[in-house]
């Protein structure tokens, strides 16, 4: 039989005690004000049902892994499977962003980790030839090798913060990506082709799915890698995603309630992915 429960006090206590704790915060501070921005533009943050358990907790499974509660129901993912988690660090997480949500409503959208799991458990088995397939087509249209005309401002921002990324893939994965200064991308050769795939195909279920969320949000799978190998914290890699952005806000200004919504927008993306990440090999 399965022991140990983490219940709320437990609970509580590991997730203050460990070093995640900060990240889960910054997490947590940068999702409200994301669904602060999303009622600013209009766009509609409800609650998906009132909170119908008293307390979420963690707790070894019978078998192997981890399984999060909900009082005594074992917490399933959409496509109803057990929610096992692979360590007890993101199996406390996951049961933290359970515990925090408040008694009048349960809002999805500050669950991250509980959406990249269900997205691990029950799309990456059955897609993961379509997956790798959507993150290699990004080698084409990499944010990173996409460049402004040669001697122009923004290209020199971009040669200055985006050539040194290049050369970190070119080391870590054995290719060096091209780039181009057409509006249409570039066709990436073979070798960058073979060796982004190689890297992608070494990964687990669980790497992979935080990999896909990350390039969909960076629009760089370059940046993605950079992120899950360490190589790039988060606010390092958010400056990098939005050369091109904040060199338009410095010609032209910067439009509250438009600026101000994609950077937090990609801020909770980036940050939940990382973390999931983080907690993942803690």
């Amino acid at each position: 039989m399965a022991t140990g429960i983490f219940g709320r006090r437990s609970l509580h206590r590991a997730v203050q005690a460990s070093s995640w704790q900060l990240l889960l915060r910054s997490m947590g501070t940068e999702t409200a004000a994301a669904a602060s921005s999303e009622q600013i533009a209009g766009r509609k943050s409800k609650k998906e049902g009132k909170r119908f358990y008293e307390k979420a907790h963690a707790r070894p499974s019978e078998k192997d892994g981890y399984e999060v509660l909900l009082d005594h129901r074992v917490l399933r993912t959409p496509a109803k499977k057990p929610l096992k988690l692979p360590n007890p660090a993101l199996a406390l997480a996951v049961a933290a962003e359970w515990e925090w949500q408040d008694s009048s409503g349960i809002r999805a959208f500050t669950m991250p980790l509980v959406r990249l799991t269900s997205i691990t458990l029950d799309q990456v088995p059955t897609d993961r030839e379509k997956i790798i397939a959507t993150l290699l087509k990004y080698c084409h249209t990499d944010t990173l090798c996409c460049r402004a005309d040669e001697g122009s401002k923004l290209a020199d921002k971009q040669v200055k913060l985006w050539d040194p990324l290049l050369d970190w893939a070119e080391k870590e994965v054995g290719a060096r990506p091209v780039v181009s200064s057409s509006i249409f991308g570039t066709i990436q050769p073979y070798p960058v082709i073979f060796a982004l795939d190689k890297t992608l195909r070494s990964m687990s279920d669980w790497e992979l799915a935080a990999v896909d969320s990350l390039a969909g949000a960076a629009k760089s799978l370059v940046v993605a890698l950079a992120i899950a190998r360490n190589e790039l914290s988060i606010e390092r890699a958010i400056d990098i995603i939005r050369v091109e952005e904040e060199h338009q806000i410095e010609d032209w200004g910067h439009v509250e309630g438009g600026h101000d919504i994609d950077i937090a927008d990609l801020r909770v993306q980036i940050t939940a992915a990382s973390v999931f990440l983080r907690l993942l090999n803690h």
